[in-house]
């Protein structure tokens, strides 16, 4: 495996034979009891497919996959299809085996290696010396067309060319996320074994998987898309345009995703005083104060105390309010700062 494509390692520790290091080259990365999974655990205490890791830049989550013996994470089973935040070095349990992260620095053990196949292997050309090289034919006489020589001629390796620099920030590039070779295609393995060896051919499918493989995960993982905890930032306007929500994109990410997760809730009790509460409390961080004046009926005020430093855009407030009061009612709105 090529450390440039390697996003992280995990350390799996078998019960007889100790712990073993194995790198994880793609942002989803399936464990379970048989192939395909990307780490194959050989208990019948896994499931087929028991969990897997997903990673999103710089975050990292575990999802049990409703195993049948769960995922623990220090001792607590986490929910079924609910994405669990993992840290680097954090520890968790499938079946008889610990398991954790390690970033994608040197690892403390080396990695584990598969036996190598011959889509690994890269093929060798063999060169000639200049020394041993054949004298040249001699020349064709005047008047006699050179000789046709018709066959198939190997192509040269492809320049090594300038190293590349390693991207800003330590992140992967686009192919690394995904897992995708640089040097030859694995859809090399599906071809007989007499193409497996030629380097043009590598190269060529290997275009063909740069398009194809983020399509296969995205479809593979849909239900990450449709979970606004997971879902990728440029996929929220779609999961709020299903739910006739419009987000205010100055709103932080992780406001847009909690208001669309209790947007059912939200609806559900919307023109109570426990909606309103609710969706005022997501945007401002702060539980609102909200007062029904006896001497005015179908009026109320909504008191926000925000801390020292604490700063909200009264107009967001305001549509807030509007959204989720009843329509027959009218009200005063009172933001006081420490």
């Amino acid at each position: 495996m090529d450390p440039e494509n390697t996003l992280a390692y995990i350390h799996v520790v078998f019960p007889e034979t100790g712990e073993q290091v194995f790198p994880v080259s793609q942002s989803t990365f399936n464990i379970g009891r048989v192939a395909p999974n990307e780490l194959v655990l050989p208990s019948t205490k896994v499931s087929r497919m028991h969990a897997r890791l997903l990673l999103e830049g710089d975050r990292m989550y575990l999802i049990d996959l409703n195993s049948s013996n769960g995922t623990l994470v220090a001792d607590t089973k986490l929910t079924p299809n609910q994405p669990y935040s993992l840290a680097f070095g954090e520890v968790f349990r499938v079946g008889p085996y610990l398991l954790h992260l390690e970033s994608s620095s040197t690892p403390s053990l080396p990695p584990a290696h598969p036996p190598a196949t011959m889509v690994d292997i890269e093929p060798q050309v063999t060169r000639v010396a200049a020394e041993e090289a054949p004298s040249p034919p001699p020349s064709e006489p005047e008047g006699i067309p050179p000789s046709l020589h018709i066959g198939v001629m190997e192509m040269p390796p492809p320049p090594s060319g300038p190293p590349v620099s390693p991207p800003a920030g330590g992140l992967p590039s686009y192919d690394q996320s995904f897992g995708i070779p640089d040097y030859a295609s694995t859809y090399m393995k599906y071809l007989p074994p007499i193409y497996q060896e030629h380097p043009f051919l590598g190269r060529f499918l290997l275009s063909f998987e740069q398009i194809l493989t983020p399509i296969e995960q995205m479809v593979d993982n849909f239900d990450l898309y449709l979970d606004p905890h997971t879902t990728p930032v440029s996929f929220l306007d779609y999961l709020a345009f299903w739910l006739d929500l419009t987000l205010d994109e100055k709103w932080p990410v992780d406001k847009r995703r909690q208001v669309i997760a209790e947007a059912a809730e939200l609806y559900r009790r919307r023109g109570t005083r426990w909606s309103l509460s609710r969706h005022l409390e997501i945007y401002t961080g702060v539980v609102p104060e909200i007062k029904e004046p006896e001497k005015q009926p179908h009026h109320f005020v909504v008191v926000l105390r925000l801390p020292r430093g604490g700063n909200v855009d009264r107009a967001t407030v305001e549509r807030i309010i509007q959204a989720n009061k009843p329509a027959h009612t009218t009200y005063q709105l009172d933001i006081r700062t420490a």
